[in-house]
């Protein structure tokens, strides 16, 4: 780099664009055949806000290539606007960055890593809607075959701000269907597409939208070994939308499918969900709710102390749906005095650092320190 490149970059880095600019431009009249010159001049119009000014320095260029220099010219151009762009997201300036990317898609429209780093920076600016996921091509890119070139992490952050920023928006199924069928693992991106779905269907309360999200992601046929969480899921949502015959049904599946304890007692406690919400399936109730305690009966005789803290968790409710069933306190009380037993040894094992800590003197020296609770 050259004595006046070093000044003019100075000059950039100022902010000083006109100055910059004034440096290109004397090296144009004295180099008029080095093309970067062209593309950084260009640049630095953009920057003043002068866009018309450089399109027009770099489209006569691109007319006067040959056939066989426009791909590499056109490539030198996007570099320069590339690394410029690089810089202002080091420096938080989204919406320069922003202003430039959309330079690079009309040169490029198709390069999908670009239309990321758009999307990328829309949420940032707060300025990101559902439709521009339509409006930028980019889920036909995905949907393209051969699949076109993409920086995978990339996908992945720009799926999961998406599903932050516009869970509800059409497009964002569809982009999230995509995306699934793209990744090359798409059984790692489970957990964080079902905390979204949590949010989408329990927070936002749009249990149907939360089931399309996790049908999609079943539909991939990826033998996933949390399938039967999906299917847990599924029919939480189906019943909360009111779809009780598909709840049931999915509940049913995910019930046949289980094969520990723990699973089992949550599978037939969602078909006891399912039917009792639905109403008109006393008989089934019946059955369910004996099936149920059995499982019950059959866990505590296990006594298992290794138990997730999901799993553990789960054997909170289920006894619940008995004990509204059938009006028997003297009968119910025992087990459920045992599974509370259950529960809680489980509950300590995983928790087990902060229960002795609690336990302990310095907890009940800062308890005692502590100003009484005053209502």
């Amino acid at each position: 780099m050259t004595n006046w490149q070093q000044q003019a970059e100075q000059y950039l880095i100022q902010g000083d664009y006109s100055k910059a600019a004034s440096l290109y431009e004397q090296a144009i009249e004295a180099e008029p055949d080095v093309i970067a010159y062209y593309w950084h001049l260009g640049l630095l119009f953009l920057l003043q806000g002068q866009e018309t000014e450089a399109q027009t320095t770099w489209l006569l260029v691109m007319a006067e290539a040959e056939s066989d220099q426009v791909e590499t010219w056109t490539e030198e151009l996007l570099q320069v606007l590339q690394t410029e762009a690089e810089r202002r997201q080091k420096l938080a300036d989204y919406a320069v960055a922003w202003a430039i990317r959309q330079h690079m898609r009309e040169i490029c429209p198709t390069d999908l890593t670009n239309l990321l780093e758009i999307i990328a920076l829309s949420i940032k600016l707060e300025t990101f809607r559902g439709d521009d996921l339509t409006e930028l091509g980019v889920i036909s890119l995905l949907q393209t075959q051969p699949t076109v070139e993409c920086n995978q992490q990339l996908l992945k952050e720009v799926l999961g701000q998406i599903l932050e920023a516009e869970p509800l928006h059409p497009t964002s199924l569809e982009f999230t269907e995509a995306c699934l069928a793209y990744l090359p693992n798409p059984e790692v991106w489970f957990w964080p597409l079902l905390s979204a779905c949590m949010k989408i269907g329990h927070t936002l309360k749009q249990p149907t939208i939360a089931a399309g999200f996790l049908e999609r992601y079943r539909s991939l046929d990826l033998h996933n070994p949390q399938n039967i969480e999906i299917l847990r899921h599924l029919a939480t949502f189906y019943q909360n939308a009111r779809n009780y015959d598909q709840g049931i049904e999915t509940a049913k599946l995910c019930y046949s499918l289980s094969e520990s304890l723990p699973d089992k007692i949550s599978g037939i406690n969602l078909v006891l969900r399912g039917i009792m919400n639905a109403g008109g399936y006393w008989p089934e109730v019946t059955g369910a709710c004996q099936t149920l305690e059995s499982l019950l009966v059959s866990l505590i005789k296990e006594q298992p102390a290794n138990l997730s803290d999901v799993e553990t968790l789960r054997l909170l409710t289920p006894f619940f749906s008995l004990a509204h069933v059938q009006d028997q306190p003297s009968h119910f009380r025992p087990i459920l005095n045992q599974m509370a037993e259950v529960f809680q040894r489980n509950i300590r094992d995983y928790t087990k650092e902060r229960a002795e800590w609690y336990g302990s003197p310095q907890a009940s020296r800062l308890k005692a320190c502590s100003p009484p609770f005053r209502n």
